[in-house]
């Protein structure tokens, strides 16, 4: 979600920060109507849930149908799709949000069996390297000139052949 709220309140971070705080609430969050009318995506966006029990159906009937592994997010919009009805005109996109790599437990159970390519599978043999980034009154501007940063770093090391 936010990613969707990024979009919908012009990437204002602080403005984020306060509805992803109060969306993790019990009670959720509910954007103003200011926020959802001026926004073009709020028009052509839409959202659902589906069980558990559905989205291991849909990522069989899609195997079975197109020889394509969806990773449970995924299946959820394509459910969507196989089930909800929809104005033919009107063109759909479906977006694959991971690889099913991620989420090899509920490959598995939905009776289907993925071997992740060599590139993934070398993935848990490399070293991790992390930074924490704390949250401080400025975070969304610290994260964002921190990765900036990173990238940088990184993309020099490589234009030098390092890795």
């Amino acid at each position: 979600m936010e990613r969707v709220f990024w979009l919908l309140l012009n990437r204002d971070g602080a403005l984020i920060k306060n509805v992803m705080e109060e969306f993790h609430q019990p009670r959720g969050h509910m954007l103003s109507e200011k926020h959802r009318s001026r926004s073009l995506l709020s028009h052509i966006l839409s959202t659902g849930t589906v069980k558990d029990d559905r989205i291991l159906e849909t990522m069989r009937r899609c195997w079975e149908e197109n020889q394509y592994l969806l990773c449970p997010h995924t299946a959820v919009a394509v459910w969507h799709h196989y089930n909800c009805p929809h104005n033919p005109e009107l063109s759909r996109c479906y977006i694959a949000t991971a690889s099913p790599a991620k989420f090899e437990t509920a490959v598995q159970k939905a009776g289907l069996t993925f071997e992740p390519p060599e590139a993934i599978r070398v993935l848990d043999k490399l070293p991790s390297r992390y930074q924490n980034l704390e949250r401080g009154a400025n975070w969304c501007k610290d994260w964002e000139h921190r990765l900036k940063e990173t990238i940088r770093a990184v993309g020099k090391v490589r234009e030098k052949g390092g890795r």
